[in-house]
């Protein structure tokens, strides 16, 4: 894919995403850490099993939990991890397209 300058597209973007796709991956590989943590710290149940304890396990717990969160928020991230691919995917399809309408159009021209 060209602009009017003829300045070749493809490089960018491929560098773009595979940044993103880095990103992606560190993201995910925090996220596991974090959440094994995370369950972890519940299951030693710090918080105590008097008055103050029950009501702060009551208070986390509501509305779905920390539970839910982590599923959300772990469903998240890997819609997150699998953008860059899908991003390849469609580029490389307008890529193809692209290049099938130059074709295309030049054969219609014919020959300069």
């Amino acid at each position: 894919m060209r602009n009017e300058e003829g300045t070749e597209i493809t490089e960018p973007i491929s560098t773009g995403i595979s940044q993103f796709e880095l990103m992606a991956s560190d993201l995910d590989t925090a996220y596991r850490s974090d959440e094994t943590e995370l369950r972890g710290l519940l299951a030693a149940k710090i918080w105590g099993t008097g008055a103050a304890g029950t009501a702060f396990i009551q208070a986390l717990e509501a509305n779905g939990g920390l539970d839910l969160w982590l599923y959300d928020t772990g469903a998240l991230v890997q819609d997150i991890n699998r953008t860059p691919a899908k991003l390849r995917k469609a580029v490389g399809n307008s890529l193809s397209t692209d290049a099938a309408l130059a074709q295309r159009t030049a054969r219609m021209l014919g020959p300069a």
